[in-house]
C-alpha cells in the first residue's frame, strides 16, 4: 500500500497549424464538457456528475484516447476519438511521448 507502483503517464503535445496548443499530461488534457456529461449518463446514468465520477468519466476517456494513439497506423495524426473528445478547435498533428 504505501509502496504502490504508480503508473506511468505519457505526455502528449498537439499542434495546430504548425504552432504546439498543448503540451502536458495526457490525463489532464482539456475535455469537451458536452463529452463528459454524455459520458457521464451513459456510464453511470448520472446527468449531472459529481468529482467521483467526472474523474472516472476522465480517466476512461483518456485510456480510450491513449488506446488510439498507439494503433494508429499513421503516428502523428489525429484519430477520431481525439477530435471528438478534446476541447480544441483543430488538430493537424499528436505526439505521444512516454
Amino acid at each position: 500500500m504505501f509502496f504502490k507502483k504508480k503508473n506511468h503517464v505519457p505526455t502528449l503535445e498537439l499542434y495546430a497549424g504548425g504552432t504546439q496548443i498543448y503540451r502536458g499530461s495526457l490525463k489532464d488534457i482539456p475535455l469537451k464538457e458536452a463529452v463528459i456529461l454524455e459520458k457521464s449518463v451513459e456510464f453511470f446514468n448520472d446527468p449531472e456528475p459529481c468529482h467521483i465520477h467526472r474523474g472516472a468519466v476522465r480517466v476512461r476517456l483518456t485510456a480510450e484516447i491513449q488506446q488510439e494513439m498507439e494503433n494508429q497506423r499513421d503516428p502523428g495524426c489525429p484519430g477520431p476519438l481525439l477530435m471528438k473528445y478534446a476541447n480544441f478547435e483543430t488538430i493537424d498533428r499528436c505526439v505521444l511521448k512516454d
